[in-house]
């Protein structure tokens, strides 16, 4: 009898979880698609190396994908699919710049996309290849926040190890949120360390793309070196 009293209770959370999570798909529908694209498409060989997709959503999904694997090629089929533009080679065009231009991660770290697109009988042929502005090993070095909030958070146990570069894919960043404003994140988490750090010299925040709900953040920071540091303190006990 008890589990009978409890059911309703938890059928109308799950309800609620269910509904307030369509709420932020509506939402958000576009940039849910950029984070989690696997969604899209799906694998036509055991190896993986062969991506399928039937739509442009899933083309655009199956390029990030790759980026986010920082693969420097491609193979990509297109099924039963119905252009955007009225030719799949104008479809993958689009959906190379959006990739490039748009996407956080693309407008960081691909310098550009090339393209081969052939048709046969079932299905279109999509060769491509990648290049990067970066080396695209660091791409799993880039961490992934909800919001710009966590920045502060992630940064206060990453500096005691003195980094010179840190990355950020945010996945919502508001109106208020800016360069300026992760510049004091940094600042806010090097006041905040419990036992002391050379002196940061320089903070650098670059985002990509200038523009939209989703940016990535690359961070660089110049540290005062051990010679300088040195001679200021030198400098400082003359002084006194």
């Amino acid at each position: 009898m008890r589990r009978q009293k409890t059911r309703p209770l938890a059928l109308l959370l799950s309800l609620g979880l269910v509904l307030g999570l369509a709420g932020c798909g509506s939402m958000l529908e576009r940039s849910y698609a950029s984070v989690t694209p696997h969604t899209q498409f799906s694998d036509e060989s055991d190896s993986g190396s062969v991506l399928r997709a039937e739509t442009y959503q899933g083309l655009v999904s199956a390029l990030l994908h790759l980026v986010e694997q920082g693969a420097e090629k491609g193979e990509l089929r297109l099924y039963q699919y119905s252009s955007v533009t009225g030719a799949a080679a104008s479809d993958v065009d689009q959906a190379c710049l959006e990739v490039t231009q748009e996407d956080p991660l693309g407008a960081y770290a691909v310098d550009y996309i090339k393209y081969n697109v052939e048709q046969t009988v079932s299905y279109y042929q999509i060769d491509v290849k990648l290049a990067y502005n970066i080396d695209p090993k660091e791409l799993k070095d880039v961490i992934s926040v909800t919001g710009s909030t966590a920045v502060r958070q992630e940064l206060e146990e990453l500096l005691p190890d003195q980094p010179k570069k840190v990355v950020f894919r945010i996945g919502y960043f508001s109106a208020e949120d800016s360069a300026a404003t992760l510049r004091q994140a940094v600042q806010d988490a090097y006041d905040n360390q419990s036992s002391p750090l050379p002196a940061l010299e320089n903070i650098n925040v670059t985002l990509y793309p200038d523009h939209g709900q989703q940016r990535v953040a690359a961070i660089t920071l110049t540290w005062q070196t051990q010679d300088r540091q040195t001679v200021e303190n030198i400098l400082g006990n003359l002084k006194k």
